[in-house]
């Protein structure tokens, strides 16, 4: 009797089991949720993320009260070859406490990422925060336009400060860079591909608040 108990025990097991031929269906993968289609967003669990929404066609809207996270969008095949990146952005006002040159200051009412890198598994994968050179255009505060700067934080980041102070609150401000230039100024050398395009707008150091909106940063031959 107890050997014939011992393979109906081990059929039971086997039966148990994910692989198993009485396996039921596994669920679907569940999607990475986003607030805005065709980007993903990246925030720290420690730290309140900063809400964005849609607000329009190709606008999106950031909301930031004492918060951080970053949306970032994969960068097509096609696009790789384009060294013209344009949008428009408009802030609430800047974060009047920020210290952009220090890391525990290092906040920023709007900012606008490209990184390059190496294209393959972990150069950008949707979900994390991509991998490689980044660049950061920002709205800073007091420091002058032009300035360009070691990010406080990051070793391999640079930041171009495009526009700084209150005095375009509140209006579109239009913006085009020639990235392969700006990876030549900020890095030396010729860039690697181009992984992703990311937006920031952060006021976890400040504990600060601002509203920013940004048309979606496009990239063109010329």
């Amino acid at each position: 009797m107890k050997v014939l108990c011992i393979p109906f025990a081990l059929l039971l097991i086997f039966a148990q089991l994910p692989f198993g031929p009485f396996a039921p269906d596994q669920p679907e993968q569940k999607k990475i949720e986003t607030p805005v289609k065709g980007w993903w967003m990246v925030s720290d669990f420690a730290v309140s993320p900063t809400r964005y929404s849609k607000a329009g066609k190709s606008v999106i809207k950031a909301e930031s009260l004492g918060s951080r996270s970053s949306l970032y969008r994969k960068v097509s095949e096609k696009e790789k070859d384009f060294p013209i990146l344009t949008w428009k952005w408009k802030i609430s006002n800047v974060v009047r406490s920020a210290i952009e040159t220090r890391k525990g200051r290092f906040d920023a009412a709007a900012r606008v990422m490209i990184i390059f890198g190496k294209s393959g598994p972990f150069g950008a994968v949707e979900g994390r925060e991509p991998s490689g050179f980044k660049i950061e255009y920002i709205w800073a505060n007091r420091l002058p336009r032009g300035h360009l700067f070691t990010h406080p934080g990051e070793k391999h980041s640079r930041v171009f400060v495009l526009e700084s102070g209150e005095g375009k609150v509140g209006e579109w401000v239009f913006e085009e860079r020639n990235i392969v230039r700006d990876y030549q100024t900020a890095f030396g050398g010729e860039p690697p591909d181009l992984l992703a395009i990311g937006l920031q707008t952060d006021t976890d150091q400040s504990n600060e608040m601002v509203t920013a909106f940004y048309s979606e940063p496009a990239l063109r031959k010329r």
